[in-house]
This record gives C-alpha cells, sequence and structure tokens, in this order.
C-alpha cells in the first residue's frame, strides 16, 4: 500500500491530502493517536491489515487483509464535548451516502455507529477524543468498510457482509474510499459550525427504526421501547413504559433493517 498511489483517487480538498498508509498496523485509531500533534484536519491512516482492530465497547473488528477499508481520519474540530456523539453519525452518514453514489446501494443507518446492507453490518465506526493536558488535541473517527471479502469466521456469518457479497462483484476499494472523504469533507461544514440538525437530518434518512419497537442494550439491561427521535447531541430518545429516556450509547435491536 502506497501512500502517492492513493493521493491519485483522492478528489476532496482536505481530507486525504496527507495520507500514511502502513501494510500492517495494530489498529488506525492507535496509530493515528500517535500522530495526532502534527497532523491537520482530515489526515487519514490506512492500513492494509490490523493486529487488534476493534471496535466499540473493546470489540474485535476482523478484516481480511488487502481486501477491505481499514482507516481513520484524523479532524480537529471546535466543538463542544456535548456534541461529540454526533461525530460518529457524522461518519455514517457520509459512508451511506459514498455506498449509494459507487455502487448504486441503499444503505440502512443503525444507531450509534453501524451501516449496514440487507440486515448485515458492513461498516463500522469507532470515534475517539484524544486530550492533551485536559484541551482537546483533536478526534480520530476510525471506519472499517468490508467491500471485497467472500468469507466470514462462523459465528460472523449471520450479523456481516461485504459490497462483494451484495453486488456479486468486487470492487475498488480506493475509489469507495476517495468517495467517503468527499462526502466527510462536504459534511464537515455541520460539524465546524456546529449544525448538528443538518448531520441528524441527513442521517435520519438513511435509518429505518423510527416510529419502531426496538431493544437497547446497556451494560446487560434491556429496555424495550418505541424510537421516537436523536436529540441535538446525538442520543436517542426512547417512548417506554416510564415515558421518554434518552440513551447515548447502547446495543439496538430491531426485528429487520
Amino acid at each position: 500500500m502506497k501512500a502517492k498511489e492513493i493521493q491519485s483517487y483522492v478528489t476532496s480538498q482536505i481530507f486525504g491530502k496527507k495520507i500514511f498508509a502502513y501494510e500492517v498496523v495494530e489498529s488506525t485509531n492507535t496509530t493515528a493517536k500517535s500522530l495526532i500533534q502534527d497532523s491537520t484536519d482530515g489526515t487519514i491512516v490506512i492500513a492494509d491489515a490490523q493486529t487488534a482492530g476493534r471496535g466499540r465497547l473493546k470489540r474485535e473488528w476482523l478484516s481480511e487483509p488487502k481486501k477491505n477499508l481499514t482507516f481513520s481520519v484524523i479532524i480537529k474540530p471546535e466543538i463542544a464535548p456535548e456534541l461529540f456523539g454526533v461525530l460518529s453519525l457524522y461518519a455514517g452518514l457520509s459512508v451511506a451516502e459514498a455506498i449509494e453514489s459507487v455502487a448504486k446501494l441503499r444503505p440502512v443507518c443503525k444507531w450509534p455507529n453501524d451501516v449496514m446492507l440487507n440486515g448485515k453490518k458492513f461498516c463500522g465506526i469507532l470515534s475517539e477524543a484524544v486530550f492533551n493536558r485536559e484541551m482537546l488535541a483533536g478526534v480520530i473517527v476510525g471506519i472499517g468498510i468490508n467491500i471485497n471479502q467472500s468469507i466470514f469466521p462462523r459465528e460472523l456469518e449471520s450479523i456481516a457482509t461485504s459490497l462483494l457479497q451484495v453486488t456479486g462483484k468486487e470492487l475498488d476499494r480506493f475509489s469507495i474510499l476517495a468517495a467517503v472523504l468527499d462526502r466527510m469533507e462536504y459534511n464537515y461544514t455541520s460539524i465546524k459550525t456546529g449544525n448538528s440538525t443538518g448531520i441528524i437530518e441527513g442521517w435520519k434518512k438513511y435509518s429505518t427504526m423510527f416510529g419502531k419497537e426496538i431493544t437497547i442494550n446497556q451494560d446487560k439491561h434491556p429496555v424495550r421501547g418505541i424510537a421516537k427521535r436523536l436529540d441535538d447531541d446525538g442520543g436517542l430518545i426512547l417512548l417506554t413504559n416510564k415515558g421518554e429516556e434518552k440513551f447515548l450509547a447502547g446495543d439496538v435491536a430491531l426485528c429487520s433493517w
């Protein structure tokens, strides 16, 4: 994997202007953290393989080397801490828009940080704030997209998929990366101006859960209710038997995505 090769695909003006490309890293988020002090908005850390890729709640992220996209984007928004939850929605929206444009598919965004096709996950997002002496140094937005992987471990077959499995054809992963970066750059204006409404309304267009009964699991304590709306900070408002309750994180289950 060569940074110059990837650079030739990039059409965005800021995102992807600087790229750190690796054959193998522990995780792109971990590497990005070590580079954040000397990086500018939109710096990309990308790798063909990760030895310790991870998702939310420290779950392992499995990805076949040289088949998929595993990358992290360094951003330095002047954003209120209470709006950090919007960043995963921002990334999910950008991925969904890019896949719809390039692969002609209509993904579904699953709160808070997954993107689905045919009821299975093909993209996961992990956003992490990095602080230096209590000051925000930046945010790492880690993105994993299953593109050309044809076989998954047995324990993941029922819940994971790839663009190859859905379309029946291999896709150029760097073209998809360029499309994601383009949409991230476009939507970044809303992040920089604190316009979470723009991100949330865009994200909702790719969601199917509102008005439906869902279960949200927090620390093995499931709560059932009707998904009503998203708050300005990206929190999910659920109508339960106790009234409206707000959740900032959790695993959501719906009968059909």
